[in-house]
């Protein structure tokens, strides 16, 4: 059964100004865990003291695919000491994503990266940002990282507002894809052409197809990201959790 869990990037200036204070806060919303950047080295105790008396868990860890390659001794430590089981690469470069030879390239430092992690107990993601739809010689990104890569140490992290960005629709992508997704940003927008944010379920994607593909597919997290509001961060977080958990009570009451 997929969990929820918070992209903290949705309260980052809140963060920025009081992050023990947002934490906590996330927490008394009923957030069961969040999602952030990662580090090396060893965790602060103050962090660690604040998700144990939170009891928040780690849904997932951002690293560049560059650390993923160079240090995956370190980025392992780092995730099991917060319990965290996800390392996620968010962004590539526009210089190394250019052409299908690139893309080609990618799929193999993926494929490097991720047995490697896998060694060491760590699951490697690939978050979508939008530019991995485009039309390289009959293939896109994507697609070339998926046929050039295996599901036992690499897979999808899909963001459904980017997704719907790169010309796609999401239900539709998270449907052929689901196989090798393990975990999804649930992001909304009011409508085309100008994509504007809106909380979850209450916009222009089939959020209750894609939250029906993670019951069904036992994808792992259901993580909740909004980057522009109409209200404060903290409030469209707690209405996006409210949706959700909405959403789910009708899937369920379905299966």
């Amino acid at each position: 059964m997929p969990e929820i869990a918070l992209q903290l990037y949705t309260v980052r200036d809140d963060v920025a100004r009081d992050f023990e204070g947002t934490v906590r806060a996330i927490a008394r919303m009923g957030y069961p865990a969040i999602e952030t950047g990662g580090a090396l080295g060893k965790p602060d105790p103050a962090l660690l003291k604040l998700l144990e008396e939170t009891g928040l868990a780690v849904a997932g860890l951002g690293y560049t695919l560059e650390q993923a390659e160079s240090e995956p001794d370190a980025i392992a430590d780092y995730c099991h000491a917060l319990r965290c089981q996800y390392a996620i690469t968010y962004w590539i470069d526009e210089s190394q994503r250019r052409t299908a030879d690139d893309w080609h390239r990618l799929a193999e430092r993926f494929q490097r990266a991720g047995e490697q992690l896998a060694q060491r107990g760590i699951r490697y993601l690939y978050h979508l940002h939008g530019y991995e739809f485009a039309p390289l010689n009959g293939k896109t990104g994507v697609e070339i990282l998926l046929e050039h890569t295996n599901p036992a140490h690499f897979n999808l992290e899909p963001d459904t507002y980017w997704v719907e960005y790169g010309g796609v629709n999401a239900a539709e992508f998270c449907t052929r894809y689901a196989h090798r997704i393990r975990c999804v940003h649930l992001k909304d927008y009011v409508s085309k052409p100008e994509m504007h944010d809106i909380e979850i379920g209450e916009g222009a994607i089939d959020m209750t197809t894609i939250v029906r593909l993670a019951f069904q597919h036992n994808w792992d997290w259901l993580v909740v990201e909004q980057e522009r509001y109409f209200r404060t961060p903290l409030e469209s977080a707690e209405r996006c959790l409210h949706n959700l958990k909405r959403i789910i009570a009708q899937v369920q009451g379905q299966m």
